[in-house]
C-alpha cells in the first residue's frame, strides 16, 4: 500500500545566491534505474532526469528540469506505507518538474518563481540523499498527510533561500496540491488556493565542522486526502547529521504532525552513514504510524563510486508492517552528467 512517494533521488536545480552568476548555460542528465525483487517476483523501473540553468543576466536565471518514468509493473513488491524506493512510480512519459525564474538578489540572498517541488530544497543534504526508502527524501507526517509537491509531481509556487557559511534558511509557499499533468483539473501550471489550498514551510540548518543541524515547519491549509474535509495540518521536523569522524556520520530524524485527525502523526529514524575510499555505507532505520498501522523499516545500503559520474549501489530493506514482514533487494545504477 503505497502512501508515501515523498522522495526524488536527489535536488536537480538548486536556488543559489550569487553575485557573479555564470553566464553559461549549464545542463544535467541524470538516469537512475533500479531493479527490485522480494525474492519472488522481481521488477524493473527507471527514472531519467534532465535539467537546464541557463542565466539571463548576473541577477536572473530559467531554471527547467524533467522526469520521465517506466517500469515494468505498476503494481507495489510490497504492502508497505512508506514506500522502500525513492522512484517507485507508475508511468510517466514527461512531466516538468522545475521551470521557473531566480532573482539572485545578492550573494546570500536569492527568490524563485515558478514551478517546483519541494525535494528539491529539503530533505536532500548528503547522509538522508545516500538512502533509498522515500521518508528520508520527505518525512511521511507532511507526505502522507497532505497532496503537496513531492515526487513526482509539482506545483507553482515561490521559493525563498539565505545562505552563509554556517547558517542556511530556505522558506516556500506553494499551490497546495501537487501535479504533473499539462492540461486538465490537476495540471503542474494550475494556481487554485480556493480549491487545491495551500502549502507553507520553512526551514534553518546550522553547520559546524561538517555536522548538519535541521530544524523545520510546515502548514498545509486545503482538502485533506483521505477524506472529504477541508482542514489546517501543520507540522515540524528536526534532523542532524553529526560527523564523528571523517568517514562516520551519525543520523537521527524526528517529525510530528499536530492536527488530532492527522493520517500519521509521529515518524522518527536513526541511522548511520560510513566513506571508505570509493564506498559509502548506510544503515538507516525508522518507525511510523499510518492509518492505524504500525510500520517499522530498515534499510542496509552501499553505494559503489565506479567513476566520477557512474555509481552502483546494492540496497536491502526489511520492512515490518502490521506484523507482516517482508525483505526486499534492490539493485540500483546512477549516472549522472
Amino acid at each position: 500500500m503505497g502512501t508515501d512517494l515523498g522522495s526524488a533521488p536527489g535536488a536537480s536545480v538548486p536556488v543559489t545566491s550569487s553575485d557573479s552568476v555564470s553566464l553559461r548555460p549549464s545542463f544535467g542528465l541524470d538516469y537512475t534505474s533500479e531493479l527490485q525483487t522480494n525474492f519472488s517476483w522481481t521488477k524493473w523501473v527507471n527514472l531519467l532526469e534532465l535539467s537546464a540553468k541557463v542565466p539571463l543576466s548576473r541577477k536572473f536565471s530559467f531554471s527547467l528540469a524533467s522526469l520521465s518514468a517506466v517500469t515494468t509493473d505498476e503494481d507495489y513488491l510490497a504492502n508497505d506505507l512508506q514506500v522502500f524506493s525513492n522512484i517507485e512510480v507508475w508511468n510517466i512519459p514527461f512531466a516538468l518538474t522545475v521551470a521557473g525564474f531566480t532573482w539572485h538578489i545578492n550573494d546570500r540572498h536569492s527568490l524563485f518563481a515558478g514551478i517546483r517541488r519541494i525535494d528539491e530544497d529539503y530533505f536532500c543534504s548528503d547522509a538522508m540523499s545516500l538512502f533509498t526508502n522515500s521518508s528520508c527524501g520527505g518525512f511521511p507526517t507532511i507526505t502522507a498527510n497532505c497532496p503537496v509537491a513531492v515526487y513526482p509531481v509539482s506545483a507553482l509556487g515561490i521559493h525563498y533561500a539565505y545562505d552563509r557559511e554556517n547558517l542556511a534558511i530556505l522558506a516556500s509557499l506553494y499551490n497546495g496540491t501537487g501535479a504533473y499533468e499539462f492540461t486538465g483539473r490537476y495540471n503542474v501550471f494550475r494556481f487554485s488556493p480556493q480549491n487545491d489550498g495551500l502549502f507553507a514551510l520553512g526551514q534553518v540548518e546550522y553547520r559546524h565542522h561538517d555536522s548538519h543541524y535541521f530544524l523545520g515547519a510546515s502548514l498545509y491549509d486545503g482538502d485533506l486526502w483521505w477524506e472529504d474535509k477541508h482542514d489546517m495540518c501543520p507540522s515540524i521536523w528536526a534532523y542532524a547529521e553529526q560527523k564523528l569522524t571523517p568517514g562516520l556520520t551519525l543520523l537521527a530524524a524526528y517529525g510530528h504532525a499536530f492536527d488530532s485527525d492527522e493520517f500519521c502523526k509521529n515518524f522518527c529514524g536513526l541511522g548511520a552513514t560510513y566513506t571508505y575510499k570509493k564506498l559509502d555505507f548506510g544503515l538507516f532505520s525508522d518507525y511510523t504510524r499510518i492509518m492505524g498501522i504500525d510500520e517499522w523499516a530498515t534499510e542496509l545500503t552501499c553505494n559503489v563510486n565506479l567513476t566520477k559520474y557512474l555509481s552502483l549501489q546494492p540496497v536491502l530493506h526489511i520492512i515490518k508492517t502490521d506484523g507482516e514482514t517482508n525483505c526486499i533487494g534492490v539493485l540500483c545504477l546512477n549516472v549522472s552528467l
